[in-house]
């Protein structure tokens, strides 16, 4: 499933809940631009992705070294790494820089799926591609 598949059976009230319980009420204006500058890009975007998300979890209170498996995706004392790899390659790649038009054909990795909401995901994703601002990376 793609990224782009997920954000539309999102609402954004939803994933604004996912945001503000873990990264709190900051920027809750130009998340909600962006939800909405992406959801109207949706239908302007045609490309085959090779690039695959995968959010990681760790313990906020240990050294960050070991990820966890079982944990509750709202957990507050819980760090989440949100990163990408091409399918066939070990390589991991930051979702930070990606454009707003990749990073909508960017696939789930099938354990993130299985492990989080779509609103936990999208608030994720979205705290991540925003880490140097608001700008669309084109």
């Amino acid at each position: 499933m793609k990224v782009m598949d997920i954000l539309k059976k999102c609402k954004y009230d939803n994933i604004e809940k996912k945001i503000k319980l873990h990264y709190g009420e900051k920027e809750l204006k130009e998340y909600k631009n962006l939800y909405e500058e992406l959801i109207n890009k949706i239908s302007n975007t045609t490309s085959d992705s090779i690039m695959y998300i995968y959010i990681t979890v760790y313990s906020k209170s240990n050294d960050n070294s070991t990820p966890i498996e079982s944990f509750s995706e709202d957990d507050e004392t819980l760090d989440f790494d949100v990163s990408a790899y091409e399918s066939d390659d070990d390589t991991v790649y930051s979702i930070a820089a990606s454009s707003y038009s990749d990073f909508l054909q960017y696939n789930i990795d099938p354990k993130t799926l299985i492990k989080f909401s779509y609103e936990s995901i999208m608030a994720h994703c979205f705290y991540e591609i925003t880490a140097y601002g608001f700008e669309d990376n084109i």
